[in-house]
Order: C-alpha cells, then structure tokens, then sequence
C-alpha cells in the first residue's frame, strides 16, 4: 500500500509526461508549419522560373506563325488580300491564332502595295500554374504578282511586259557605298552568283537567286530565296533563308528564319528557327537557336549556346546549355555532352556525359549514365552507369516503346527567272528620231514628232548670221564638198535655218558627233523624245528629256542626266517646259518651242499618254541575222538616270551615280561571263517616282505574246515591323 507522499510524486512524474510530450507536439508542429513555408517558397520560384522560361517557345511559336502567315500571303490572290478580316485559320500548332486587325492598299506607278497587320498570339503550358503567352503584332507588305503583261494604254507603240526592280542574268558583285532605297520594292532577282561583301550596302529587301548567295561585311538583307548555298558571315543579318541547296551562318551574322533542302551549318551566329531537310551542324561556341525541326541528325559540338526545341529523324549530339525548357525529340540516338534538357523523347538510345541532366526522359533504348546531375524517367533498355553512385531516377521497363513522329517536310521549289528579250532594232519604228550613217552623211529619220514632217533628213549647219550660229539642223539637202569626218555638212535646202535638235553649250557649239561607229552627246539638251542609234552612243554632260537606244552599247559620263519620258511628265515632255536642273538661253528655248513627241501628248486632256517605251531611260544591244551586239551599259561620274535601264548584256556603275528605276542586265551575249559590278557611291532609288513613271512595264521586244516577265508566279510579302503587345 502506497502512501500519500508516494502518491503524490507518482502524480507529478505523470504531469512532467504530459507537458513533455506537449513540447514535442508543439515542436514538431513549429517544423511542419515551417517546412510548408519553405516548399511553398521554393514551389513558387520554380512555377515564376518556369513562367519565365516558358515565354520562349511562346514567343518562339508566335515568330514561327509570322512565317506562317507571310507564305500564305505570298501565295493568296489579290482579292483574297484585300477582303481579309479578323480570324486566319492556321492548322498545325496547337496554342496560335492568327487575327487580320486592318488591310491598306496604296498605288505607286502602276503598282499596288498591300499593307496587312495581323495579331499572332501564341500560348505555352497551359492548364498550368505556369502557363504564359506571347501577342505579335506584324505588318506585312504585299506586292501582287501580275499575271500577264499590262498594255501600254492609249497610243501605245507595242505590248509590253513586265519586269521586277533589279534584274541580273549572271553574276551579281556589289561593293562599294551602294544605297538602295524603296522598302519593298528593292528586290533582287537574280539568274546566278549574288555577292554582297567589302561594301556598305543598305535598303536590299529580297534576293531571288538561281545561284549561290554569300553576304557579309554587316549588310542587312531581309529575305533570301536561293536555289544554290547561301553563306552569311561576318556582323551581316537576314531576317529570312530559303536555300535549296546548303546554309552556313559564320561570325557574328543573325539570321532570322533558315528553311533549307540541305545542310545547316553554324560557324557563328544565331536563327530563331531553323527547318531543314539535310543535317543542322551547330560547331561553334554561343550559338542560339529557337528551334530546330531537321529529316536529318543534329550535331550540336559547340558549347556556351542553346537551343530550346530539337527535332530529328536522324541522331541528336547535343553540348548546348539547358534553357530551362529545352526539349529533344528524335527518332534516333542523342548525346548530350553539354547541360541536357529537360525533357528528351528517343525511339534510339541516350548517352548523357559532361554535366548533363534530364528532367523527363523517355527513351526506348538504353541509358548509359557518365554525369551526375541526375537524370528522371522511363527506357526500354538497359541501364549503365559509369559510377553506381550517380543519381538516376529510372524505371527499366522491358519492351518500353516510344513513338517519335516522323518529319516530313515539304522540298522548297526552285525559283525562276525568266528572262526577257532586249532588241533595239525592235523598238526602231517606235523612236522619234532615228541616227545612222549612210555614205559619210548622218541621216535622221524623224516620226511622229509635232512640228516636224515626218521623213529622212541630214543633219548639217548654217552660217553665223544674226548673233548666233546654227548647228546640228534638219536639212533635206546638203552642200557639196561641205561634209566633215563626223558626218556633217553645210546645209542648202531648206536655205534659211529651220529646225534643230541639239542644244551645245552656246549656239555655236554642236553636241552630236560619230566618230568610228560611236556617237557622242555633249552639250546642254536635246530634242525630247524616243531617241534610237545604229552603233554605240557616248551621252556626257548636260539634262535630257528622253528614251535614249542604241544597237551598240551605252556610257555616261561628266554630270550627266536623263528623265524619260514618262518620269517627266506632260509639262516637260509636252509644253516645252524647262524642269529645275536644266539651264537653257531663252533663244534655246525657242527652238525646241514648236516641236513635241505626239504619242506622249494628250493635249486635249493636258495629259501624258501611257507608253510602255517612254518608262525607258536607256537601252543597249540588238540582234542582227539571231546574232546579238552590243548590250553594256557603264554608268559612271555623276551620272543621274531617272527611268528604267534596260542592258541587253552587261550594266555596270561606278562613280557617284543615281539611278530612280528599275534596272535590268539580260546577259544576252552568252561569250561574256564576267559578273555584273554595281560599285563606287551609286544609289538606288524605287521610292517616291512619279506617278506617270510605271518602271515595271517595258516594250516587247520579242514573242509579244502578253506574258510577264516578273520571274515568278508568287506575290512579294516581307515582314515591315514587329513588335509585341
């Protein structure tokens, strides 16, 4: 039997359990509720991490559905642009849609140019706590194709065709300061090599080669579409590359969106996406790439940079970092010798070295283990590690499949360019005045010409009589013995001085001569028109205000400059006005008073009538008996050309030189091979032409069939303007 002291230490001892068993509850509930804390804390840094990281594959679907839409456009008709609104249908890519906000057009020339802005919202991780979205707006730029040629309109003197901005038929070298400026309108096309390098070459929108396409030395091009190799070095940048054939990004070149039928190469540099039929070889250090969609293997040896989607058919070696999202699709092996990725699909096996990791692993082969950041998830395999101790989270499952997609894309098709025919002799019923040489004399044919009787005249001089000379008039005949070795002679019918057509630098200065089948201009100006010469034509010093042809080929030189007749307009062409720049004696002025082109002037109407060959400004080289002649034109000094050239073989610039049209060089003389040269400080200029100006449409020449020359059936879109909102 206890007694009461025993009782009542029995008693305290069972308290002093209590309270120690409440301290321990009290603790443990402290830890727990601290525990939670700091889970809570880490979940939701990793869910803001995870937030941030996955902005990149939406923004990245965003840019790839940019391109999405800039190819329909490219393929949609006309009517098809102008009645866009709201919803695009895109199939393909779960997460972006595509919204039509406004559709513009305006007119330059004969040329419409649709303004599209389009919405493309793009969304990633949905239905998670992570999900995010990214919304580009982008305006779009739209050039119609025209589908067949485009009449000259009333009193035109042939069918005509079109042509695009610059077009080259062999090689293309530009170097030197060359400016090109007309947005979308300064487009390339290109039947050959195109090299842009050792230069500063601004405002270059597209290149259409059947060539290769190499650019360097920090020019920026937005849009490339060959059907050879495309090489991209140095600090140069495009925003697009389509290449049937191979790309190769060096230096610190930025191009934008590759698709390629072979290789993919970088050497340097960084794209935002990159599809390609052949392997996509990654051997520099740095590179950044969004995502990579190949039929090929992907051999990413270059460590430093990253990539956020690869997909492949073939095997993927990968010693990129991990973006946090990094995800490997392929049907073959993968390597990863860099940081891994955080989820890796395999039909093949994985190989993980270096410090790789993998968040979510699905492989149907084996898994050999040679890092020891980790690894989770499931293969078909074996597993083989190089240290027992390294940790991997993964379920053997025998028999385990994994399907991998097989990608298949679509061959880009070679672009065409069609080229036209240049033939002066075809446009030689169409000029105004026609020079040749018959018998030692020059002959002018003259037609179709306002104030003067069409007809064959010579071309002579009068005596020095009431204070001025009289030099290079129309005579019907000339005076015996008087013929000089240019070709002139004294004027005796008519007797009295009756019509010129050249203005010298003083009345008593001519400014045509020939000499040794060239003929040479020099002076202040001429009489207006479509002028057409049998040999070569030398055009230096003084304003012109015509179409200026020869069989042979064309130089210009001194401060020379030439309007066609469609880029003056009525006033200049029509009224005998004397455009700013152009500094004629009021008695030189007179003599040009009475005498205007007739198929050009609607006088009625105060108006220039349409004509395909009044868009010429210069226009060399000709077929005689299937064989071509002829055909350079060398534009050099301070030389300004407003109107389109048309070379049948060879353009080069040199010097200080502006040309306001679109150019062409039709290489037509298959003997030549050497490049076409743009160089020295020449500018390009497509923007702001006069709206009687249509330098797309040129006369026929050959086959007028109406057909365009255009060089493809696609229309011209280009990416204006970006940005998110």
């Amino acid at each position: 039997m206890r007694t009461s002291f025993e009782g009542a230490l029995t008693s305290r001892f069972r308290q002093r359990g209590i309270m120690n068993l409440l301290l321990v509850l009290m603790i443990g509930l402290a830890m727990t509720v601290t525990s939670i804390g700091v889970v809570h804390v880490v979940r939701s840094s990793q869910e803001g991490q995870l937030s941030l990281h996955s902005m990149t594959p939406a923004q990245q679907s965003a840019w790839t559905g940019a391109e999405l839409v800039r190819r329909y456009l490219v393929a949609a008709s006309a009517s098809t642009i102008a009645n866009l609104s709201g919803p695009l249908a895109v199939s393909g890519l779960s997460g972006l849609t595509v919204n039509i906000v406004s559709v513009s057009s305006a007119t330059s020339g004969s040329t419409v140019v649709y303004r599209v802005v389009a919405n493309i919202a793009s969304s990633a991780a949905t239905s998670t706590s992570a999900a995010s979205t990214a919304t580009l707006q982008v305006v779009y730029n739209v050039i119609p194709n025209p589908s067949g040629g485009t009449p000259g309109g009333s009193g035109s003197a042939a069918p005509s065709v079109n042509i695009s901005t610059i077009n080259i038929y062999k090689n293309l070298d530009m170097t030197g300061g060359i400016t090109v400026l007309g947005g979308n309108n300064a487009n390339l096309n290109v039947q050959g090599n195109v090299t842009l390098d050792n230069a500063s070459i601004t405002g270059v929108n597209s290149i259409n080669a059947t060539g290769n396409v190499s650019i360097g030395s920090g020019i920026h091009v937005n849009q490339v579409y060959s059907n050879g190799n495309v090489t991209v070095t140095g600090s140069a940048s495009v925003n697009q590359i389509s290449a049937l054939g191979n790309v190769e990004v060096d230096g610190g070149a930025n191009p934008f969106v590759i698709t390629a039928n072979g290789t993919v190469t970088f050497d340097g540099g960084s794209a935002t996406s990159v599809t390609a039929i052949g392997d996509v070889n990654v051997n520099a250090g740095g590179v950044v790439i969004g995502s990579i969609t190949t039929e090929g293997n992907v051999n990413w040896t270059g460590s430093g940079g990253s990539a956020t989607t690869i997909k492949a058919n073939g095997t993927v070696t990968y010693a990129g970092s991990n973006t946090g999202s990094t995800s490997i699709t392929s049907q073959g092996d993968v390597n990863l010798t860099g940081a891994g990725a955080q989820n890796v699909t395999t039909s093949g096996n994985v190989t993980m070295g270096g410090f790789a990791s993998v968040a979510a692993l699905q492989a149907q082969g084996n898994l050999t283990l040679n890092s020891w950041s980790g690894v989770t998830g499931t293969i078909g395999g074996t597993l083989n590690k190089s240290s027992s101790y390294m940790p991997a989270n993964i379920q053997v499952t025998p028999g385990y499949t994994v399907s991998v997609p097989t990608i298949a894309l679509s061959p880009l098709q070679q672009v065409t360019v069609s080229q036209p025919a240049i033939d002066a002799y075809a446009l030689q019923s169409s000029a105004n005045y026609v020079f040749t040489m018959v018998n030692g004399a020059v002959q002018v044919t003259v037609s179709n010409v306002a104030g003067i009787q069409a007809g064959t005249y010579y071309l002579g001089s009068y005596p020095f009589a009431n204070g001025r000379g009289y030099q290079d008039f129309l005579c019907t005949q000339l005076i015996t013995g008087t013929l000089n070795s240019n070709g002139v002679g004294q004027c005796g019918t008519p007797a009295t001085p009756s019509q010129t057509l050249c203005q010298g630098q003083s009345t008593e200065n001519d400014c045509l001569s020939y000499s040794n089948g060239a003929w040479t201009i020099s002076g202040l100006s001429f009489a207006r028109g479509v002028l057409w010469f049998q040999g070569d034509l030398n055009l230096s010093n003084g304003y012109y205000l015509d179409t200026a042809i020869a069989t042979g080929n064309i130089t210009t030189s001194g401060s020379f400059r030439i309007d066609s007749p469609n880029y003056a307009g009525y006033a200049e062409m029509c009224t005998n006005s004397t455009p700013s720049g152009m500094t004629l004696a009021p008695v030189q002025v007179a003599d040009f008073s009475s005498i205007y082109p007739a198929e050009f002037c609607n006088l009625s109407n105060q108006s220039l009538i349409a004509n395909p060959i009044g868009n010429v400004a210069l226009l060399a080289g000709g077929y005689v008996n299937g064989v071509f002649s002829g055909g350079n034109i060398t534009v050099g000094a301070s030389s300004v050309i407003n109107g389109s050239v048309l070379a049948g073989n060879d353009l080069n610039t040199g010097g200080s030189t502006t040309i306001n049209g679109y150019i062409t060089s039709a290489a037509e003389n298959t003997s030549d091979t050497s490049p076409v040269t743009l160089s020295g400080a020449t500018l390009l200029n497509f923007s702001q032409l006069p709206s009687t100006y249509s330098p797309g449409i040129v006369p026929c020449m050959q086959n007028c069939a109406a057909t365009s020359q255009n060089g493809s059936a696609n229309n011209n879109s280009t990416i204006q303007w970006t940005r998110y909102l």
